[in-house]
């Protein structure tokens, strides 16, 4: 499924009615569909921080189509971001500590993605000062379901 954002006018200028999405002039390129949800609500090139969170969030163009479908009940992108980040932690996160260290073996940056639900970047990994998945997986119980890879490696 592709998506291409168009923006309806409203239909009755007194009581305007939230702004919605429609798919149209389908695109194959999530890329390009990413470049025009940038466009469409207004998301600035310095805004790098969003712009990072919203490519490893909106992996596949599905992804993206949802995004643009519940945009509209959101203030900002990033509140939609963090939202959809929880999401994933409930759906895709590991529920036993034995499955993140087997990961953490096998490809650690995979295993933290995995673990946060944010892009697992080398300084990010760097700031671990252990190299023990169980410790890891324990202080991430610790600090909280939903917290960020930093946080973690500050008691880790």
């Amino acid at each position: 499924m592709t998506i291409v954002l168009k923006k309806l006018a409203h239909t009755n200028p007194v009581q305007p009615v939230a702004d919605t999405y429609i798919i149209s002039q389908a695109t194959h390129e999530r890329n390009i569909a990413l470049e025009r949800l940038f466009v469409e609500f207004e998301i600035k090139p310095t805004a790098v921080i969003i712009i990072e969170d919203m490519k490893f969030m909106l992996k596949t163009v599905e992804r993206v189509n949802e995004f643009a479908n519940r945009m509209p009940d959101e203030r900002f992108p990033l509140s939609l971001i963090v939202k959809m980040r929880k999401e994933d932690i409930d759906a895709h996160g590991y529920n036993v500590k034995a499955d993140f260290v087997y990961d953490y073996y096998r490809n650690k940056k995979a295993a933290f993605e995995r673990l946060f639900q944010e892009p697992a970047h080398d300084w990010k990994m760097d700031r671990y000062e252990t190299d023990d998945p169980e410790r890891i997986y324990d202080t991430y119980l610790k600090v909280g379901k939903y917290s960020h890879m930093t946080e973690v490696a500050m008691f880790a």
